[in-house]
This record gives C-alpha cells, sequence and structure tokens, in this order.
C-alpha cells in the first residue's frame, strides 16, 4: 500500500513537469507511463542534490519538497497550455486470431514477473550483500565513505525512490526495491503498447511488447533488484521516442528522448556513459537537420545537460572528484597499464573474453534470438532501415553494443571470463534492440490510411475484404 502511494506522488510528480515542459502527449497510458520515467528521475535529482550539494538530510519534508515543488509552475502554465485532444481510433490489433495470442502472451509473463518479483527475497546469488543497501542507506542517512562509494554504484534512481516509500511508515522494507523495478517494467509496456494504439498502430504497440517480453534474462531479471534491468529500461524508452520522432517528425518526441536519457543517466555507474552515447547520436540528428532548416533545440537539452551536470557535481560532493566517475578511472588505468601488460605477453585474457562475449551474444540464450534477429532484420528490410526512423536509432544501438564490447573484452576481462556481467551487461543493448527490430518489421505492416477508412465507412465492400485483409497483414 505505501509503495501505492509513492507510485501516484511520482507519477503526479512527473505528469507535472511533463506539462510545464509541454511534454505530454494526446495519450492518458502514454503519459502516465512517461509520468514514472520523468518523476523517478526528477525525485532522485532533487534528493542527491538537497543532501550532498545543499546540506539537507533526506527526509519527509525534504521529500515531500521535491515532489510537490513542479505543481505550482504547472498551475501557472495550466491555464495557458494546450489540451491536446483525446485519441480516437482503433485500439485492438488486426487480424485477432494474430494478436490474441500475443496479448495473451504479454499479460502471462507479466502476471509471472510481477508474482515472481514481488515474492523474491531481495538479495543477491550469493546470499550475503543486499541489493536494497543504497536505499537502506538513504533512508537512515548513513553516508560515510563506503556508503557513498555504494551510492556512486547504484545511482540515485534505485537508490532515492524506494527510499520515499519508506518514508510514509519510518520502517524499511526490502520488497519496495523490488517493486520498483516492476513498476518500471509495467511503465515501459504500457508506454510501448501506448505509443503503437495512440500513433494508429496498435499492432506495432502489442508487438513490442511481446518483443520486449520475450529477452529471457532482462525479464529474469526484472524480478530481481539489480539495476542493469531498470538501465535497460529506460534506455529503451528513449530509443522508443526516437524511433517515433523519426516516424512523426514531431519535435516533441525529440525533446521526450531527451529527458529520458537525463534520467537514464542517473542510473547506475554506467548509466551516464550509456545515456550520453545516446543523446550524443540523437543530437546528431538534430544538428544534422539544423543545417538543413528545421529548428535546433537548444533550451531542451540544455535543460537536460543541467539535469545530468547538477547529478554529477553531486556525486562529486559526496566521493570527491577522483571518485565521482568510476569509470573513466578505471579506463584511464587500463589505458596505462596496457602497454605493460602487452610487453608481458598478457593477451590471454582479451582472447577469452573475446570468445565468451561471442557466446554471450549468439550462443547462451540469456539474451534470447535478439543478436540473431538483427542482422536477419537489417538484411530483409535493407532499405527501411535507411529511413531516418530507424537510421539514427540502429547506430545509437550501434554505439551501445560496441561500448559494451570494450568494456567486457577490454576494459574488464576478468569479469567477462567468469560470466559475472557479461550478460547483465548485454541487457541495455539487447531491450533497445529488441523493440527496434519490432518496429523494423512491423513499419508499413498496417496501412493507416485504410484502417481510418475502415473505421469510418464500418466494412469494405464484400469482394475486397478479404483482400483487403491480407493486403494490410505485410510485413515485409
Amino acid at each position: 500500500m505505501t509503495f501505492a502511494l509513492t507510485i501516484v506522488a511520482i507519477c503526479a510528480s512527473g505528469l507535472a513537469i511533463l506539462h510545464v515542459l509541454r511534454l505530454s502527449t494526446a495519450s492518458r497510458t502514454v503519459d502516465m507511463a512517461l509520468a514514472w520515467f520523468v518523476g523517478s528521475g526528477w525525485f532522485a535529482l532533487g534528493a542527491m542534490s538537497l543532501r550532498f550539494l545543499a546540506g539537507v538530510p533526506f527526509s519527509w519534508p525534504a521529500a515531500s519538497a521535491i515532489v510537490l515543488a513542479p505543481f505550482p509552475a504547472w498551475a501557472a502554465m495550466r491555464a495557458r497550455s494546450r489540451q491536446d485532444a483525446p485519441v480516437s481510433g482503433r485500439r485492438f490489433p488486426r487480424p485477432a486470431w494474430v494478436f490474441a495470442p500475443v496479448g495473451a502472451y504479454v499479460f502471462f509473463i507479466l502476471l509471472v514477473v510481477i508474482l515472481h518479483g514481488a515474492n523474491t527475497p531481495t538479495h543477491t546469488d550469493d546470499g550475503i550483500r543486499v541489493r536494497a543497501f543504497a536505499p537502506i542507506l538513504a533512508f537512515d542517512g548513513a553516508w560515510g565513505t563506503e556508503a557513498r562509494g555504494i551510492l556512486v554504484t547504484a545511482g540515485p534512481v534505485t537508490t532515492f525512490v524506494p527510499a520515499f516509500a519508506w518514508m510514509f511508515t519510518g520502517t524499511v522494507d526490502h520488497f519496495h526495491a523490488n517493486y520498483f523495478v516492476l513498476t518500471s517494467l509495467i511503465a515501459i509496456v504500457l508506454l510501448a503498447i501506448g505509443l503503437g494504439t495512440s500513433r494508429g498502430s496498435p499492432e506495432r504497440g502489442w508487438a513490442s511488447a511481446f518483443g520486449l517480453l520475450s529477452v529471457p534474462l532482462f525479464v529474469y531479471n526484472c524480478t530481481s533488484t539489480y539495476g542493469d534491468a531498470v538501465l535497460a529500461i529506460f534506455i529503451g524508452t528513449a530509443i522508443l521516442f526516437s524511433i517515433e520522432y523519426g516516424r512523426t517528425r514531431d519535435m516533441g518526441d525529440a525533446y521526450r528522448a531527451i529527458a529520458l536519457l537525463a534520467a537514464a543517466a542517473m542510473v547506475k555507474r554506467e548509466g551516464e556513459i550509456v545515456a550520453i552515447s545516446v543523446a550524443a547520436v540523437i543530437i546528431s540528428q538534430l544538428a544534422l537537420e539544423w543545417r538543413r532548416g528545421t529548428r535546433f533545440p537548444v533550451l531542451p537539452i540544455a535543460i537536460a545537460a543541467l539535469a545530468v551536470a547538477a547529478a554529477g557535481a553531486s556525486k562529486i560532493a559526496a566521493v570527491g572528484l577522483s571518485e565521482a566517475f568510476p569509470l573513466l578511472k578505471l579506463i584511464a588505468g587500463r589505458a596505462k597499464n596496457a602497454g605493460a601488460v602487452e610487453a608481458m605477453g598478457s593477451t590471454s585474457i582479451h582472447s577469452k573474453a573475446l570468445s565468451v562475449f561471442w557466446y554471450a551474444l549468439f550462443r547462451s540464450g540469456n539474451q534470447g534470438m535478439v543478436y540473431w534477429l538483427l542482422p536477419a532484420a537489417i538484411a530483409v528490410r535493407f532499405r527501411a532501415v535507411l529511413k531516418p526512423c530507424f537510421g539514427w536509432p540502429l547506430a545509437a544501438i550501434s554505439l551501445l553494443l560496441a561500448e559494451t564490447a570494450v568494456s567486457s573484452v577490454w576494459l574488464v576481462p576478468e569479469y567477462t571470463v567468469n560470466e559475472t556481467t557479461v550478460h547483465r551487461a548485454l541487457m541495455v543493448v539487447s531491450v533497445p534492440a529488441a523493440l527496434w527490430i519490432v518496429a523494423l518489421l512491423t513499419d508499413n505492416a498496417y496501412s493507416s490510411e485504410s484502417a481510418v477508412a475502415a473505421d469510418n465507412t464500418g466494412s469494405n465492400p464484400p469482394g475486397d475484404a478479404k483482400q483487403e485483409k491480407w493486403r494490410q497483414f505485410k510485413w515485409i
């Protein structure tokens, strides 16, 4: 019950921010899902900044102030804000004999994951370290030197949002860390379905949910409190809106992707590098289009950059400059020692890591069929890949895959060889890739014009009904 209050508070705050920034859509489902991600990022940023930049303890009054802060601005803008028309049109995919099993699969997997995740003890596989340790530290305010390092590793989003739930009762409930991951999973599923339905293709929406829930290790990790699944979810939502921007040319979709990436930068220590990489691709796309005469969104990018900078400054205030960005420190150390390692001829571990990484991509099954389907889909629909709605997101996914490969093979090969992290690290690539594959394969599968015409007329001529049905159901 207390976490339900947290969901309401975070979503309400997120909705206020969406309206203030004019990022709300015409779909209530999309807005509510988007509000969870934006609200989580806002709350985490506010809590961490207050605690480490302003020295304000994380407490009930401080948490309440963060949640309520966007509402005055929303109230001031509401009278002159544009009201989007409600979405109308088809809500159910066609043909039913194909998508009824798809819908059943989505509901079944979600139900199993929720039941499993809500009843899974919040501990790691070794049964020693508690995954909810960072939220516990936030709740207790026990920010010693080692505790602050844990915060940097976990990230403010997965640290402060579950701890907010405990403010209602004043007691720790480890399962709230599980509920946070489950809520994020439900949010991205609703977002995928809602985007497809509100944009004229419920088939694409339900197929996206199917593809998302068909990545085995991702689904399994959503029943735990590892942050890898959460980071994959945040990046996946940004990729969804990046694809939508290429399709609709609505700058609002690009803004939403950038806002989601700002929130993703606050998930895990890897979040910053991963989110900045995807953001760089989106900004490059916007810059290229600006040279062709479109407007360049300076203000939205500046706001997102300011949020990421504030989170970075909070980390520096917490642990110091040298420890605030451990990945950069690790990269510098690895580069410094690279010459010595090569001189000693100790490169076998990198060869082993490359072999394990290849196995993780194509043979382990943890990523499902993603890395078999990705090149196949590109080959089959190569002309569609050249469209901006697919080409730029594919560039972002390729960059993520390259970063993961460098990290797994060169940066931390020892953890790849013993398969400690390589499979979880790939989820941040697999989830966006699965969503991209589905979007590519369902592109132009259904004609929006014919669907609208069918809805307006109510029926097709008897002689053309069967032919029209199969003309719409064209996947490639």
